[in-house]
């Protein structure tokens, strides 16, 4: 495959990973909802047919725009034009036009021919602001954080770039979005080796969120008793160490748990 059809991969990707049904219940009409069902599995040229069958409502035109982006060939004119449909749909203030807003962000950051992440951030960036703080404003909110800690650092030393992300958190009151934002700090600061109180309180946070039957739990539960070793709190290393072989005794990384148990304060053997 080559650099443009990953490129494309990426974007068909990218575009139908968002929880389109999800978040459009509301605004769906009985014509287009098979055309998402065929859309959600790839099939672009018959949700391409599909929505265009549906008629001029502006779930069928969004639909229709995000088809357009995917189904073969993709070629700079049938981007540009489902990018212009996109921008006029994103000009209203209801949850289809934040659905084009996120999606217009997504083309820009993943763009098969020209990607332009900084013009992707301000898409996401707009669509937070309008502060609905609904399922497209989490994901957009989702998408700046993570290029914030990439791409588009801030200037300055790494520790005012890291800092300068933790705003984001206020700016949704939706406790999984809230979750999801301390993970991706966090990881981006144990990614950068900083092990410190700031890195520790964002895991605990996402850890005090996380489902017991979430498959992240057992991560987080090892990652919290992990920092807190380095951070000579043994108490705390302890307490995750134990609930995590307590939840998880099968868990391949049980054994090796329990010797950081078994050693704690000490030398662990090697």
């Amino acid at each position: 495959m080559n650099s443009g059809g990953r490129a494309l991969f990426c974007l068909a990707a990218g575009l139908l990973a968002a929880p389109l049904s999800r978040a459009s219940d509301a605004t769906l009409r009985p014509a287009t909802a098979e055309a998402w069902q065929t859309l959600s599995v790839g099939l672009y040229s018959d949700a391409f047919d599909q929505f265009t069958a549906a008629g001029p409502t502006r779930e069928a035109q969004l639909g229709l725009a995000i088809a357009q982006l995917n189904r073969p060939p993709v070629t700079p004119a049938s981007v540009d034009e489902a990018q212009h449909a996109l921008t006029e749909l994103a000009a209203g203030n209801d949850p289809t036009s934040h659905a084009a807003r996120y999606f217009l962000g997504r083309l820009q950051q993943l763009h098969p021919m020209a990607p332009d992440p900084r013009a992707a951030a301000a898409e996401y960036e707009r669509l937070v602001a309008t502060g609905a703080d609904d399922a497209w404003c989490r994901l957009a909110l989702i998408k700046l954080a993570i290029l914030r800690l990439t791409v588009l650092r801030a200037p300055g030393p790494l520790p005012a770039q890291l800092a300068a992300v933790e705003p984001l958190l206020a700016r949704t009151a939706d406790i999984a979005t809230q979750h999801d934002l301390h993970l991706v700090i966090s990881e981006a600061r144990m990614n950068h080796e900083i092990y410190d109180a700031i890195t520790l309180g964002h895991l605990q946070a996402a850890l005090a969120s996380t489902a017991a039957t979430d498959t992240t739990r057992a991560d987080l539960l090892i990652q919290v008793a992990r920092v807190a070793t380095l951070l000579g709190n043994p108490a705390l290393a302890r307490e995750h160490y134990q609930l995590f072989l307590r939840d998880y005794p099968q868990e391949r990384r049980a054994f090796t748990v329990g010797e950081a148990l078994a050693h704690l304060g000490g030398a662990f053997p090697p």
